[in-house]
């Protein structure tokens, strides 16, 4: 049966179902209130842009967000304990207004599907369901919220899961929760149509006996009232605009009538090629316009971001341009220049009189041929200056830029325009917005500050409660830890990554519960094993954290992020070699480290044969060790430096050489612009492991559980004496290390 036109749908799911376990594992001790909220919250924003109700809601989830930034601001500014009265009282009403806007949800759910056409699903001894195939219509261009109630209608408690089949147009978030009994909850689905061809997905819902029922959704996007949402242009660097679903009068000055027309390609292929662009006057100034066709223009000038050793910086503002694009400007006295990535040589040239700009792009190399891809491993696609219609501008963006992979990472806002920050699609790749060449995944970002920030890649479905303490704004405890939430994504076959790794965990007096403090729990989760890779190359990664943490002995490639840029920012090669280019292998390939992180410069460097990753075993010493490096940039090669534990051992420009070693450690090349992983050494009886870098992490350990005695905030003692627990468990794996480097002779200074 198809609906009516621009009808919104809900669905009411009703579940009678069974007693079950707890989602993660530490007994299930995770607040199931702040993980139903959070679900809310996804659906609320995007349904407050076309019901006023909503967006009360919403602006009441900021009121909620001020409160508990309170918390911190007496803990942090004013220096009180958190078992200080004020503290005390302020926790008590941030909780208060957490339930209200929890309670307040559920009766804005509970009127909002007796409004709208419903499906209910009755489970008695088994799960049914009276759904009948229907097609859902939703406006092409506008993400449409069917609201799912699930409610327990037993005595028990009960366990769900519900899971769709990926889908880029009927999305949903799989999830696990707890129902107690004769109790309710919400969750929903987002309807997201590309275009006016059908879409469908399988929608499951399970017990813990196993009873469950499947639901096929169907539905088709048809042509919206209103227009597209927009965005707005910013200039401020600090937050993110918002969509609108009206025309936004872009402050631009007089618009010119004339326009500029792009046709790009790859001067070997002559295939197509997306670019970044810079509209540049005689003045020098960079020129703002709106553009036309398949483009995104970033209206953004500033004098910070990151820089690239192939050109110079560039401030902005620029477009993303695909072949074919267009931009309204005035030819006459302007220039153009562009760039695709780092593998391909930048073009400038003059704006012809009637606007038609032919550009042939050329390679100075071609890493895939080479067996390598590039990509990043933490990106939101609410990017400043970027926040996103994402199913237009992202893939534009991706492959401009070169990225083969793009790992888009959710994550826990702490601006008042979102609560959940780049969650426009659910956990998983992205194929109608992927090519054979441009990967788009997404993932999770968890947050905890001081214990830190947690890249997680991989995931099918997301973990909640996404993030927690100050920055979970919901007047959430500073639990679980990290090594929980670690656990729960390892268990699901994740990749984990310690995101701006190392920030501020040393040089810094007061430990701060709000960004820059990040990261204070990461020295404990790499030792017990729970992160995989350190993100070096982004916003805030620390070198010399890196070099200490490999120093004790403790194997974590390195990976590349930017977080919330992307314009020339860091990214991550990845060798394949003979593999085919799928997630599947470059994942692979990350997490053993056969990979270098560049901005701009090519790197290849192997230990007598041994690609980075590799670990090679020695009997005795000393032992020589054959080096094959060479660093490339399109002007040549240029001059590398041989790292041994930390420390510079050779400067060269040759492509062989041999060293001597006498001990186990790890071996890297660096260059301008490009840092290979390492090669580990070890030497038969003499494990790796420094007692001068584990000491540092032992006093990172110990500042931290100070931190956590007299600032955190819990539900309760259990909660304390658990995250105490776990740091008590990784600091003792640091004295180990010291003492084994003791018998060993390497408790003197090294660096």
């Amino acid at each position: 049966m198809v609906k009516k036109r621009y009808t919104r749908y809900l669905i009411i799911a009703i579940l009678i179902v069974f007693p079950g376990t707890g989602l993660l594992g530490h007994g299930g001790l995770t607040d199931p209130a702040i993980d139903e909220l959070n679900d809310y919250l996804m659906a609320i924003q995007i349904m407050r842009f076309y019901d006023e109700d909503a967006s009360v809601l919403f602006r009441s989830w900021d009121s909620l967000r001020i409160e508990s930034g309170k918390i911190r601001e007496l803990t942090d500014a004013q220096g009180l304990r958190a078992d200080s009265r004020e503290v005390i009282a302020q926790v008590e009403v941030t909780r208060k207004k957490q339930k209200l806007l929890l309670q307040n949800c559920r009766t804005y759910f509970s009127e909002q599907v007796k409004q709208q056409p419903a499906l209910r699903i009755v489970i008695q001894e088994k799960i049914q369901s009276n759904w009948e195939d229907q097609i859902l219509e939703a406006p092409i261009g506008h993400s449409t919220i069917l609201l799912v109630e699930v409610i327990n209608q037993r005595n028990t408690s009960a366990n769900i899961a519900m899971v769709s089949e990926p889908s880029d147009e009927i999305l949903f978030w799989n999830k696990q929760f707890i129902l107690p009994p004769r109790s309710s909850r919400f969750t929903f689905v987002a309807l997201a149509p590309l275009d006016t061809n059908h879409a469908h997905a399988n929608l499951q819902v399970f017990d813990e006996r196993d009873n469950y029922t499947s639901i096929q959704l169907s539905s088709r996007g048809v042509e919206p009232h209103a227009e597209r949402f927009l965005l707005h242009p910013s200039e401020n660097v600090t937050n993110v605009a918002l969509p609108v679903a009206d025309t936004v009068k872009q402050d631009i000055g007089q618009v010119d009538s004339a326009t500029l027309k792009f046709s790009i390609s790859d001067r070997e292929s002559n295939e197509p090629l997306a670019v970044r662009a810079e509209i540049i006057d005689r003045n020098g100034n960079n020129l703002w316009s709106p553009t036309r066709r398949a483009s995104f223009g970033v209206n953004r000038n500033v004098d910070w971001d990151y820089h690239t050793t192939l050109w110079d910086y560039q401030p902005g503002p620029y477009y993303y341009l695909n072949d074919g694009a267009e931009i309204v400007k005035n030819p006459a006295g302007k220039m153009v220049n562009m760039y695709h990535g780092f593998e391909y040589l930048p073009i400038s040239q003059e704006i012809p009189e009637d606007g038609t700009i032919v550009a042939k792009l050329e390679k100075w190399i071609d890493m895939p041929d080479l067996g390598w891809y590039s990509g990043q491993t933490h990106i939101h696609t609410t990017d400043m200056g970027i926040p996103v219609q994402f199913s237009e501008v992202w893939p534009i963006v991706s492959q401009a830029e070169d990225l083969h992979v793009s790992s888009i990472l959710t994550l826990k806002g702490e601006w008042k325009t979102h609560a959940i920050y780049s969650n426009e699609y659910p956990m998983g790749e992205r194929k109608s917005f992927s090519t054979a060449d441009h990967i788009i995944t997404w993932g999770e970002e968890f947050r905890n500050d001081p214990y830190g920030h947690l890249a997680i890649i991989g995931l099918e479905s997301l973990i909640q409660p996404i993030s927690t303490g100050a920055l979970g704004e919901l007047g959430d405890p500073d639990y679980p830890p990290n090594s929980y939430f670690l656990d729960e994504a390892l268990s699901r076959g994740a990749i984990t990554i310690a995101a701006h790794f190392g920030v501020y965990t040393q040089g810094v007096e007061q430990i701060k519960s709000r960004f820059p403090s990040t990261g204070f729990e990461m020295p404990i989760d790499v030792a017990l094993g729970k992160v995989k890779l350190a993100e070096i190359a982004g916003l805030g990664g620390q070198m010399e954290v890196w070099y200490d943490i490999l120093n004790c002995g403790f194997k974590i490639p390195a990976t590349a992020g930017p977080d919330w840029l992307i314009k020339d920012t860091p990214r991550v090669y990845v060798n394949l070699a003979n593999g085919e280019f799928t997630l599947e292998n470059w994942n692979a390939g990350l997490l053993l480290g056969n990979s270098f992180i560049s901005t701009g410069s090519m790197i290849f460097f192997n230990v007598d044969g041994a690609q980075p990753g590799s670990t090679i075993h020695a009997v005795g010493g000393p032992t020589p060790f054959e080096i094959e490096v060479q660093a490339l940039t399109p002007n040549g090669q240029i001059p590398v430096e041989i790292i041994w534990n930390g420390e510079v051992i050779l400067e060269t420009s040759a492509s062989n050489s041999t060293i001597y070693l006498d001990d186990s450690g790890w071996l890297a090349a660096r260059c301008q612009g490009a840092h290979s992983n390492p090669i580990f050494i070890n030497f038969d009886g003499r494990p790796a492991g420094q007692a001068e870098a584990a000491l540092k992490f032992v006093h990172t350990i110990d500042r931290l559980t100070d931190w956590v005695e007299h600032k955190a905030i819990f539900y309760n003692q259990d909660q304390k004496q658990a995250v105490l627990d776990v740091f008590d468990e990784g600091k003792n794996i640091y004295l180990g290390v010291i003492d084994q480097a003791k018998r060993l002779g390497r408790d003197k200074p090294t660096r």
